[in-house]
């Protein structure tokens, strides 16, 4: 039974944020193994795709080191562009089936390692499992898209203090065949000049602390599966970062890095009726924390501003943007 359940799953990132992308070809059902077996490769199989949408959520609140003045601001239109490490592009089922219900086995034990979403295997490399000796299917192929853009509109105003705030929205927009998505997000920057002596007579010299969070949540409909109800995968995303910036601002050229913790937590959840299944099949969850660090430049040309980043960390980002620039 050939479904698109899993299909789906990919189309939400792909089309989500909306890159023009889909999935090339549509992979076996992994519900035909039973629930917590399907969840269990579920999970490895979208790990990579899970990951990258909260690192992609944590980038881009930034392009100076330096506060807005009481009423500066700026409306910025970005992209956060994470990419996938060659080890998330796939996993080890040998290492799952201790894991999933007794009687799975692979049908060639030297063909182990299957690529996940974000992957790409011919299919005479890819595992194949059997269930008690008998055939049951092999491990589908990726989409061999390993980068995740993530399209951000945000705004930032100086505030007293020395204090900016940040902010980041997208009411609920209806995404066609891909369901809908809605986004928020608010940051406050807080400059540390005022309270380093010798940061007071380098005007050009820029220091700051900024934390910043953002939500995504998205419905689409994967009504697909013999005759069932209301069948939808429901994603939700939060993903935290706190920074220490500093940077050099100059007239036309800004040059500022940031270094910091940050924490993402994704959950995607098949919900609905599935006839011979159940009622919610399961959700699965995936969960980053650790440090990065970034570097980027600014160029201002009157109000019209542009910049660009790269952060280092377990999945690496670029980010770049335009905007209006009023300090």
């Amino acid at each position: 039974m050939k479904l698109k359940m899993l299909s789906s799953m990919l189309v939400v990132f792909l089309l989500l944020l909306p890159v023009g992308l889909k999935a090339q070809k549509q992979v076996t059902d992994f519900l035909e193994m039973g629930v917590e077996d399907a969840r269990i490769v579920s999970e490895a199989y979208l790990q990579p795709y899970g990951e990258m949408l909260g690192k992609s959520l944590n980038g881009g609140w930034y392009n100076s080191a330096g506060v807005h003045r009481i009423g500066g601001f700026d409306l910025t239109f970005g992209v956060n562009m994470a990419m996938v490490p060659d080890v998330g592009k796939t996993f080890d089922v040998a290492a799952l089936l201790p894991q999933m219900s007794e009687g799975w086995s692979l049908e060639d034990p030297n063909l182990y390692m299957a690529p996940t979403a974000a992957g790409s295997m011919p299919e005479a490399l890819r595992p194949r499992l059997e269930y008690e000796g008998e055939s049951v299917l092999t491990l589908p192929n990726g989409s061999g898209f390993d980068k995740l853009p993530a399209p951000m509109v945000q705004a930032a105003v100086g505030l007293p203090w020395d204090t900016e705030v940040v902010l980041r929205f997208i009411p609920s927009t209806s995404l066609g065949d891909a369901g809908k998505v809605n986004l928020y997000g608010f940051g406050v920057k807080h400059s540390l000049k005022q309270y380093i002596p010798f940061l007071k007579r380098m005007p050009m010299l820029q220091s700051s602390v900024m934390v910043g969070y953002t939500h995504l949540g998205s419905d689409v409909d994967v009504s697909a599966y013999g005759g069932g109800s209301d069948q939808l995968l429901e994603v939700t995303s939060g993903a935290f970062t706190s920074r220490l910036l500093v940077g050099l601002n100059m007239p036309i050229l800004a040059v500022y890095t940031g270094v910091g913790y940050g924490t993402t937590n994704s959950d995607f959840a098949l919900k609905g009726e599935y006839p011979g299944i159940g009622q919610d099949p399961f959700t699965l969850g995936y969960t980053t924390n650790g440090v990065d660090f970034n570097a980027g430049l600014r160029l201002r040309f009157g109000f019209f501003a542009i910049h660009g980043d790269y952060t280092f960390g377990d999945y690496s980002m670029l980010s770049a943007g335009v905007g209006i620039n009023i300090r």
